[in-house]
């Protein structure tokens, strides 16, 4: 699950212009590729290929937009659109059901060793997939060996 979501956030800068038009700040690919050099958006070249994630291209069309230079600029949704909705039963029913699951998750606890260990999960996953994303060609157990002997290191210079 958690590695279907990390992949899901990988793009290439082709399926960035497409978002960043989706947010409402068309970017080419050519200016992606130069934000990427100057280090502007975050972003790697793999195999040939140049990467990103959507987080990445949000923090950018964001920060493109807060520069306006002194003169305010206008939301673009693109050619013919705009945002409307109507408040049905139907999205009603749906909202409140999502509020009321949203309470519940928030209501269940943890025992602090689970919630432990699912963050020691979340953060190896996390980094193994950030340092293959960078060209590191360690398995994921390899990377979690790696953390583990880290975090036991940490704990005995602590202790």
């Amino acid at each position: 699950m958690i590695v279907g979501q990390v992949l899901n956030e990988v793009m290439t800068l082709a399926e960035a212009v497409k978002l960043s038009r989706l947010l409402g700040h068309p970017v080419d690919r050519a200016n992606l590729l130069r934000y990427a050099q100057e280090g502007r958006l975050t972003a790697r070249k793999s195999a040939g290929t140049w990467l990103t994630t959507r987080s990445a291209v949000r923090d950018l069309v964001v920060s493109l937009e807060s520069h306006t230079r002194g003169r305010p600029r206008q939301v673009r949704l693109g050619e013919g659109r705009s945002v409307r909705y109507s408040l049905t039963p139907e999205l009603t029913a749906t909202m409140q059901e999502i509020e009321q699951l949203q309470t519940a998750l928030r209501s269940q606890t943890l025992e602090p060793e689970q919630e432990q260990q699912l963050l020691d999960e979340l953060s190896a996953v996390a980094v193994y997939h950030t340092n293959h994303l960078e060209g590191n060609d360690l398995t994921y157990e390899e990377a979690k060996t790696v953390i583990d002997a880290y975090r036991q290191e940490q704990q005995d210079v602590g202790a």
